[in-house]
């Protein structure tokens, strides 16, 4: 054998090891969800695994379900086997989504394509906050940087509102079966519960949900951290909103005090029954610059 044949021998082995490598790596990618951090793919794993045994778990008691019954099983597996759809569309997202553990679950988009989720520890509010996350992956909320005299931060935008919570609270009570959360009381609840209060009854304040059919706006609305606190969601949009509504839909169903806080920016006049993230686009050049899934 010559050099030159010998040679050629040894380029095409390379080649055959490098088109091996492209194999293993391409069978790697697709075993693994691509867009789940790496620290996060092992609780991932286990909440699609939970999920599928969940819908099984409820699929077995139907036969024997009747009437309200039956009707929230049904209703808790379509919305399970929605999640199971959702969690494909944020694996093959642009985001890189990592999970991390705290007492406060939130969703937070830290620009660059990634994102934090961060939940209590328990599959539930994990699954609540994975909504929010697809949320964002197909236009229902967006993120807005905001330079804050050169304090960059990523707030969510206009779109978010009272609606995207509803879901979210639907979907944990799918996994859960249960919904207990504090709710924001009026002066009045407050005094009429008084005697409640000074016998230290835990439950004043709170509300268990049993039924999907039972989560509804009025009560995400109030929906509190803890006992005699506002709500969470009074200042966002109690109207359904995307980033497809009309700039004048946004605008007028946000209160004007979020309103200022989140773009930090006066506008001016323009044709407001454009769609609200074409008319943001188009309106402010430089700041803040809006982040949305098409």
């Amino acid at each position: 054998m010559n050099y030159i044949q010998e040679f050629r021998n040894t380029l095409l082995s390379q080649n055959d090891i490098a088109k091996k490598q492209i194999e293993l790596d391409h069978l790697t990618r697709n075993s693994y969800p691509t867009r789940i951090h790496p620290n996060s793919q092992k609780t991932f794993s286990l909440l699609k695994k939970k999920v599928a045994e969940k819908i099984k778990e409820l699929e077995a008691k139907l036969p024997n379900a009747n009437g309200a019954d039956k009707k929230d099983l049904q209703a808790r597996i379509k919305e399970l086997k929605d999640a199971q759809k959702e969690f494909k569309v944020i694996e093959q997202s642009s985001t890189t989504y990592s999970f991390n553990i705290r007492p406060q679950p939130e969703f937070v988009f830290k620009g660059k394509d990634k994102s934090t989720i961060f939940y209590d520890g328990s599959l539930g509010t994990l699954i609540n906050e994975l909504k929010h996350a697809f949320q964002f992956e197909n236009g229902q909320m967006e993120f807005i940087k905001v330079n804050n005299y050169g304090n960059i931060k990523y707030d969510t935008g206009l779109t978010y509102d009272v609606f995207d919570e509803l879901a979210t609270y639907k979907r944990q009570y799918a996994f859960d079966g249960v919904l207990k959360m504090y709710i924001s009381l009026s002066e009045q609840e407050i005094f009429a519960g008084a005697h409640r209060v000074l016998t230290g009854d835990k439950n004043f304040g709170t509300v268990e949900i049993k039924r999907m059919k039972d989560i509804k706006v009025a009560v995400i609305a109030k929906v509190s951290d803890g006992y005699a606190l506002d709500g969470l969601y009074q200042r966002i949009s109690q109207n359904e909103l995307d980033i497809h509504s009309s700039a004048k839909e946004v605008f007028n169903a946000n209160k004007k005090n979020r309103f200022e806080d989140v773009l930090n920016i006066s506008l001016g006049s323009a044709d407001k029954k454009k769609p609200y993230l074409d008319y943001i686009k188009v309106f402010i050049q430089k700041k803040p610059v809006i982040y949305a899934k098409y």
